[in-house]
């Protein structure tokens, strides 16, 4: 790769395009995904809907069992391909393929054995529905080497920016993956016909990356494994480990402890709002995940564009969600009400409102977790994880107890903040040009947090109308004069003038045609 390649991979407008298609294919997928959630759960039922989001939960336990070797091998694929060592990239690319495709097969193995157990001894659910939940979830435990290959040819095409061509599969298949239940729910009424469209999408996205993958990296066709390469990754892996156990205790015990210590059906009241909210962290991944491989590649080298680029992708972020973010804690009644009905706005609201706070501040987080993954202290974030289980766990349990379902909502947005601070503050210590950066950061994500902590109590349409204006008003003039610096203010100014003029010229020249 030339130095002009280098440096078109790591510009922020480079990032921003790549973002902009990342988002691309995620809305299409939402947008079906909230209109056949209904009709989803109508045909399923109460209980076996809330199986049916517990059971998908399990996937992200998958990544338990790829040792941290999945986000290392994006990392050094960015750091070769940066310096120009094509064939050697090649050959980890291949390794890594093979070594995680196995570690598939061994993680949904083990996750397969403890299906039965889990079924008939963990989970409240009624007796009827235990042996198509058991078989229902061997057939997901059977998709986890797809799983894992997916993420290690997705690691290859975030190194090369690929995410044009990623998102045009990836839109018609995730398309699927929300409309094949429904449609196979017409004729065979059963969570097994559910799991295996899922694992038939799957497959087809395998097919799909791969044919991705040699095309951006011809070389790829004559590699040959070198399982020696892998060795200096399983140090950084070795900590991202950590990370991905904690990740999966983190981010799907809320529901797991709902379903022990309440009922499967009271999960669904939670899993219904976390669902529609967490849609939002589409914008967050679409960001974050151009932006890892860049700074990856560049910080070792440019402090100025990494700090930039650490900086821009934050604001992007809470500049992208901080709307939806609103919308939500101003109008989950009335969302919740339209999308699923009135007794899920009745059990769900509250619990809403504090998850989009948390998706918001979540947002922050997730830019500041890729930065110490991409200078390579994943340590750091290990650690953190470690705490945060030991923390977390207690504080889940204490609420659940005096709060009901509520309390995990608080839980997961008080855990939210408490991380976002700790970790930026890490990501200072360990690289000090960042801390120019808290000026630019800290008024803009006070005018973010503090308008949505307006709606939390109960507000009538017109106050909520009113606080949401104000909030947006304020928020992005906070972001204008405080977030932005001088020359991007410019550049922003030049831009929206060419697009008016445009703009303009477009409607002249329709006219006299």
């Amino acid at each position: 790769m030339t130095p002009t390649d280098h440096a078109r991979l790591t510009r922020m407008q480079a990032v921003l395009f790549n973002a902009g298609w990342n988002m691309l294919g995620r809305i299409g997928p939402v947008a079906v995904a909230l209109l056949v959630t209904p009709p989803l759960i109508t045909r399923l039922g109460l209980a076996r809907w809330g199986v049916l989001t517990i059971a998908l939960s399990l996937v992200g336990t998958f990544g338990i069992f790829d040792f941290g070797l999945g986000r290392a091998l994006t990392r050094a694929i960015a750091e070769r391909i940066a310096d120009g060592e094509e064939e050697e990239s090649a050959s980890l690319t291949l390794t890594g393929i093979l070594t995680l495709g196995l570690f598939g097969v061994i993680g949904g193995g083990i996750a397969a054995l403890c299906v039965r157990f889990w079924v008939y001894h963990g989970l409240k659910i009624p007796a009827d529905l235990q042996h198509q939940t058991m078989i229902a979830m061997w057939v997901l435990c059977g998709t986890a080497p797809l799983v894992m290959i997916n993420a290690a040819m997705w690691g290859v095409m975030s190194a090369y920016q690929a995410f044009r061509t990623a998102n045009l599969i990836n839109i018609p298949i995730s398309i699927m993956y929300y409309l094949g239940p429904l449609l196979v729910l017409q004729v065979w009424n059963s969570l097994v016909g559910v799991m295996l469209v899922l694992a038939l999408c799957r497959l087809a996205m395998t097919v799909g990356y791969g044919a991705v993958c040699l095309r951006i990296m011809p070389s790829l066709r004559r590699a040959r494994p070198a399982f020696g390469l892998l060795r200096p990754l399983f140090r950084i892996g070795g900590w991202m480990t950590i990370s991905n156990l904690m990740f999966p205790i983190l981010s799907y015990m809320d529901r797991f402890m709902i379903a022990t210590v309440l009922s499967a059906a009271v999960t669904a009241y939670y899993t219904t709002a976390f669902d529609v909210v967490a849609r939002l962290s589409m914008i967050t991944m679409a960001v974050t995940s151009t932006a890892y491989p860049a700074m990856a590649a560049c910080w070792r080298t440019d402090t100025t564009a990494t700090v930039a680029l650490y900086r821009n992708s934050i604001l992007t972020v809470v500049g992208l969600l901080f709307p939806f973010c609103l919308l939500g804690s101003l109008f989950s009644h009335d969302i919740l009400t339209l999308w699923v009905g009135p007794d899920f706005a009745l059990h769900s609201t509250l619990i809403m409102k504090c998850l989009s706070i948390g998706v918001f501040v979540f947002g922050m987080d997730a830019v500041a977790a890729g930065f110490l993954d991409g200078i390579g202290r994943a340590e750091m974030n290990a650690i953190l994880s470690v705490v945060e289980v030991v923390v977390y766990i207690p504080l889940l349990l204490l609420f659940l107890h005096w709060f009901g379902v509520d309390g995990a909502a608080f839980a997961w947005a008080s855990r939210s903040v408490m991380d976002c601070v700790v970790r930026i503050r890490l990501g200072i210590r360990l690289y000090p040009w960042l801390s120019q950066m808290l000026r630019h950061l800290i008024p803009t994500a006070i005018a973010g947090v503090g308008t949505m902590l307006l709606a939390l109590p109960n507000i009538t349409h017109l106050l909520g109308g009113a606080i949401g204006a104000g909030g947006l008003v304020v928020f992005y003039t906070v972001l204008w004069r405080q977030g932005l610096a001088d020359e991007e203010r410019a550049s922003l100014r030049h831009g929206m003038a060419q697009a008016w003029m445009l703009g303009r010229q477009g409607l002249r020249w329709r006219s006299q045609g």
